[in-house]
């Protein structure tokens, strides 16, 4: 009977204790979830786990087996993870000249290599430079044309003198330089033409024009220029001797001579004036058609010159002739 009241009362008491919350029930344990991805919250880490830096955060040793919490949810037992730590953004300082002196003997830029020693009582050699090309005219292409020239206007007329070039190998006969002459408009106001001073253009040497046009001075803004020519003739030429030539106020003095086999008759003789740069800056000519020389004779020449200052750096003098066969 006592036994029954003592454990009545046990059983009472018990339930008087758990009436009044003295005695909790063992908490449930979790279920396994997944890990939750951009929390915030900082997990805390177990003692004795070894940590792992990497560029995108801290990652737990492969070894680890103790669970990292984050957030609410815990990971199995056994199971390694990536713990997501919060982005942090760190600005890198440009690194400056000043910031980090280099130390002493430290190479900065490209490395220079060393000076090789000389032996006593030996120059060092110097490099010699490398010849520089002399510049080369732009060759002509072949074929009979007006080399160079220039217009210029004198009074009321206008004049072009120039010079006929001949590239080709054989020489051809009685040139001729036709003009036609534009005003500022493109409009053609005049034309011309003119026979080369020598009645032969032998290969590769320059044959003078004089053209003259009057009362378009005033008009003139631009000129074209082309040239006509005979690949034959039935009169032979011949070159005459200039032994000497100077330049007057009026007139070009000089003498020729007859080093041919045979008499020259119809002499012309023809001056050229160049500037500095080799560009026709006047011409003029004689005909001594009365004339003939006899091969070793020599004739003087007188070539009038138009009025006007001429500036020239020098000049050129040729005479050429008919073979006279009778």
């Amino acid at each position: 009977m006592r036994q029954y009241q003592f454990g009545s009362f046990f059983v009472i008491l018990l339930l008087m204790l758990l009436a009044s919350g003295c005695v909790m029930p063992a908490p449930a344990q979790p279920q396994p979830g997944a890990v939750v991805q951009g929390s915030t919250a900082a997990p805390t880490e177990p003692a004795g786990t070894p940590m792992v830096a990497t560029a995108g955060g801290v990652t737990a040793s492969a070894a680890t087996a103790t669970p990292v919490s984050v957030g609410i949810v815990d990971v199995p037992t056994g199971t390694p993870t990536q713990t997501p730590l919060p982005p942090t953004h760190t600005a890198t300082p440009l690194s400056t000249a000043s910031d980090t002196p280099s130390p002493p003997g430290s190479p900065t830029g490209s490395p220079t290599s060393a000076p090789t020693a000389v032996p006593t009582g030996v120059s060092p050699s110097t490099p010699t430079p490398l010849p520089i090309p002399a510049p080369t005219k732009t060759p002509y292409p072949t074929g009979i044309f007006v080399a160079n020239h220039r217009g210029f206007s004198n009074g009321s007329s206008y004049f072009v003198v120039g010079e006929v070039l001949n590239t080709g190998r054989v020489p051809v006969f009685g040139a001729k330089v036709i003009a036609n002459f534009y005003d500022s408009a493109g409009k053609q106001v005049g034309a011309g033409q003119a026979l080369a001073s020598l009645a032969m253009t032998e290969p590769e040497v320059g044959n003078p024009f004089k053209l003259k046009i009057e009362n378009l001075a005033s008009a003139v803004s631009r000129y074209e220029l082309t040239v006509t020519w005979e690949d034959v003739s039935l009169i032979e030429f011949r070159h005459l001797t200039v032994l000497d030539g100077a330049v007057g106020e009026a007139e070009v003095v000089g003498k020729i001579r007859n080093d041919q086999e045979s008499p020259l008759t119809s002499i012309v003789v023809a001056v050229t004036f160049y500037d500095a740069a080799g560009v026709v800056v006047d011409t003029a000519d004689i005909f001594l058609g009365g004339q003939t020389v006899a091969p070793g004779e020599s004739l003087p020449f007188s070539i009038p010159l138009t009025s006007g200052e001429r500036v020239y750096d020098h000049f050129w003098i040729e005479a050429q002739g008919n073979v006279n066969l009778f």
